[in-house]
């Protein structure tokens, strides 16, 4: 699905199954993610400030250069996710899964 810098702030996504989906560059403001599925989905540079992603599915994620500051992903699944250069200021990574292919920022 491709929703490059879709303006979606405050939408209502959870459990979405938005695998493979390409939301880079999209501004993502409050969005309720928590739960969804956002396998290997393209998500560089998109503006997720405040969203909630607890328990969502990043598996493979490209995060590059994400503003995730004051996100929840708390036990969010990060493994093989893309996390350079994003701004994780504020944000609740708590119980994430993350592994030795979880590429975080510097």
């Amino acid at each position: 699905m491709d929703l490059r810098r879709a303006n979606l702030p405050g939408a209502r996504l959870s459990n979405a199954n938005l695998r493979h989906s390409n939301l880079a560059s999209a501004w993502l403001v409050d969005v309720d993610l928590d739960a969804s599925r956002l396998v290997n989905a393209d998500l560089r540079h998109a503006i997720l400030r405040g969203a909630k992603l607890k328990q969502a599915d990043l598996r493979g994620a490209y995060l590059q250069h994400a503003d995730l500051r004051c996100a929840d992903l708390s036990g969010a699944d990060l493994r093989g996710a893309n996390m350079a250069g994003a701004q994780l200021d504020d944000t609740n990574l708590a119980d994430v899964r993350s592994d030795g292919t979880t590429r975080w920022s510097n």
